[in-house]
């Protein structure tokens, strides 16, 4: 499908099959449980030993098991992790109510995520400096996807790979930076090794079509403008990753001034697919207010984007923290993790937990 915005240049999609039909199941399947006050997590016909597992709060527990709903028919599935080996991850599926279904062995998925996930530990060491320690985007945006998908093999990119970058370049990423990690990326993937999907949760927001003024010269800031420039790799290089069968979910983007008309352009590269947000307002599920880039040729998935971090007790003792709102632990509980007893928001948080969602129902392909 190839079209034309406003002049922008054409930008051609391939989410009319099989990908777009799944997206559109998914995104039905998040507002539908969005909708939800609360899931139910009910398991009458669970031996006493699964029980025990799909009801710790434990974190050891919480990452070895996986709530999975069947794209094909909706039904609901609970996974335990048996053990891993070079052949893949062996899983144990039960019902929605904990009755055993069968075991099963599901491939090695590899997911990479592109973000900034070190802070300036290093020089608040050298230095003997005392201000806090913070978590990193990275980090949370790791937890929605491991939560999502405790199976895969996730690896971390970092946007800044060592103290010169980040003391240099903080507080933002130049595009020459992220050039490079891709180009990196890019290499490894040419050179065979299997990569199947990225989480990049980056906007670079422009305008779709429209004249500006800036220092009082009228400029086109269209999409246009930023994928035509000779020296910007950006698009040529997520095409060539794409075309060698890895997935890249990249962010919508929030905006709080006009989202409708704003649009990250990274969305509008071939084979990237963008994921927006849900939010919940009484009892109707919609698009997030400050949901960016809303066109189904820019956004194709949509998840929930608001959470609140809380503790995790048991016995009345605090055992860690959870952000997800799914049950069990998330992280533990320590200084910098009390950061998130807070409002989690945003594009950012959407994006791991649909690369989550896709690359689990590509483990379970063909066992259900």
């Amino acid at each position: 499908m190839s079209l034309s915005l406003n002049g922008a240049a054409d930008i051609t999609k391939v989410f009319v099959g099989k990908i777009g039909k799944t997206a559109r199941a998914l995104n039905k399947a998040a507002i539908k449980e969005l909708a939800s006050d609360k899931l139910e997590y009910s398991f009458p016909k669970a031996t006493a030993e699964d029980l025990i597992r799909l009801t710790s709060k434990k974190i050891e527990d919480t990452y070895k098991r996986a709530r999975w709903v069947n794209p094909k028919d909706g039904k609901v599935y609970h996974l335990l992790e048996e053990g891993r080996s070079k052949e893949g991850v062996n899983v144990r599926i039960l019902s929605s109510e904990g009755e055993f279904i069968k075991n099963a062995l599901l491939p090695n998925k590899t997911i990479v995520i592109i973000d900034q996930f070190k802070s300036l530990g290093g020089l608040r060491n050298l230095l003997k400096l005392k201000f806090p320690k913070f978590v990193s985007h990275g980090e949370i945006v790791e937890t929605y996807l491991r939560r999502t998908n405790p199976f895969a093999t996730i690896e971390r990119v970092e946007h800044k790979k060592n103290i010169f970058e980040q003391i240099k370049y903080r507080g933002y990423l130049p595009a020459n930076l992220m050039i490079k990690r891709l180009q990196e990326l890019e290499k490894r993937v040419q050179n065979g090794e299997n990569i199947h999907y990225i989480s990049l949760s980056e906007a670079s927001m422009c305008e779709i079509g429209k004249l500006s003024t800036q220092n009082g010269i009228k400029q086109k800031t269209t999409i246009e403008t930023f994928l035509t420039q000779e020296n910007f790799l950006t698009p040529k290089i997520l095409s060539s990753i794409n075309k060698k069968g890895t997935r890249i979910f990249v962010s919508a983007g929030n905006e709080i001034d006009n989202p409708k008309e704003k649009v990250n352009y990274l969305l509008a590269i071939d084979g990237v697919e963008g994921v927006g947000s849900l939010t919940k307002q009484g009892n109707k599920v919609s698009v997030a207010s400050d949901s960016a880039s809303r066109n189904s040729i820019f956004t194709q998935h949509y998840e929930q984007r608001n959470f609140q971090g809380r503790l995790v007790k048991e016995n009345g003792k605090i055992i860690g923290i959870n952000i997800t709102g799914q049950p069990g632990t998330d992280l533990p509980y320590n200084e910098k993790n009390k950061q998130l007893l807070r409002p989690i928001a945003g594009t950012s948080y959407s994006t791991p937990i649909r690369v989550g969602k896709v690359s689990l129902n590509d483990m379970m392909e063909g066992i259900l």
